[in-house]
């Protein structure tokens, strides 16, 4: 069976499977499984995560994680606003099933300090290989070689020759999103008010959603069927918020802000009022993305993702 194997690490999944990717979300990937996970924070006690939002820790187990993701399957899907996901390419275009065909979780963040919103933060993807780990946020991949059977537009100015072998890489294709969630009767705002963020850790914007280079450009080449790129762009970001220099708790930008954490009416054991909220995180193959080849169906892929409470950036 063809795997791509998947570990989180700061916020880690670990041997999480991916069946066949194809040709620019052009056609159905195999049924596969997510044999097991582990899930754990890295913001110390400042900020604490919870799958239930009673039960919170800065650490959760993989038996706890396996008691949801247990037996889960992930296809190539499609979203233009990280909410509504969609299978389709040559096939009818049919709406997504949650953890059949994307992997999708809730997670409930919640802290005590003034710091009441959550980023993501830290993108050391550069620093990185895949043998090595450290503190940060980063999607590492070994990537696959693969000898192309046709000339095809790799890039705008980069053309694949028959018979030329390259390393194409799972990490360039997948996405994350966040969606922000009303969270029980203390929670005050309205749908209007939640936020979705979808986040493309390439950083490559070139290469992104529904380009006519890479794997539908491959596609093109191979097949004798024609199929439309989309018109509509999720609205997505490349780049994490970046912090202060002088001050560790201001952000200086809100494009990775995930989430604001709302008062609760309930206290600690010391006074302090208890902040929280809750958001669904999806993660999934995007299937219009340039980097979508079949090429990297055995890659291995960490990804590690690091959450800091804040004080957001007035811009």
């Amino acid at each position: 069976m063809k795997k791509i194997y998947i570990s989180f690490l700061t916020l880690i999944l670990l041997t999480v499977i991916f069946g066949t990717v194809t040709y620019a979300w052009i056609t159905i990937a195999t049924v596969n499984n997510i044999e097991g996970m582990y899930l754990t924070a890295s913001t110390g006690d400042e900020l604490q995560i919870s799958t239930d939002g009673y039960h919170f820790s800065t650490s959760l187990g993989e038996e706890e994680l396996l008691d949801i993701f247990e037996d889960q399957s992930l296809k190539d899907v499609t979203t233009v606003d990280g909410i509504h996901f969609y299978r389709g390419g040559l096939n009818p275009i049919s709406e997504a099933t949650p953890n059949k065909d994307f992997l999708s979780f809730e997670l409930w963040f919640r802290t005590t300090t003034k710091e009441r919103y959550v980023y993501l933060v830290n993108d050391v993807s550069d620093l990185m290989s895949y043998d090595i780990t450290m503190q940060g946020t980063y999607f590492i991949s070994k990537g696959v070689e693969w000898t192309s059977n046709v000339d095809f537009l790799y890039d705008d100015e980069d053309i694949v020759r028959t018979g030329e072998t390259r390393t194409y890489y799972a990490k360039d294709s997948m996405r994350i999103g966040f969606q922000e969630v009303i969270d029980g009767p203390y929670d005050q705002r309205n749908e209007d008010d939640l936020k979705t963020i979808i986040y493309d850790p390439s950083g490559n914007q070139n290469r992104g959603y529904g380009k006519a280079i890479g794997a539908y450009n491959y596609f093109l080449t191979t097949q004798m069927t024609q199929i439309t790129l989309p018109q509509e762009k999720p609205y997505t970001i490349y780049e994490l918020t970046q912090i202060a220099e002088d001050n560790p708790y201001q952000a200086l930008d809100n494009q990775s802000l995930i989430t604001e954490l709302q008062p609760t009416g309930f206290y600690d054991q010391d006074g302090n009022e208890i902040y929280q909220s809750k958001v669904i995180i999806n993660i999934w193959i995007e299937g219009w993305d340039a980097d979508a080849f079949n090429a990297v169906l055995k890659d291995y892929i960490k990804i590690q993702l690091q959450f800091k409470n804040l004080k957001i950036a007035m811009v």
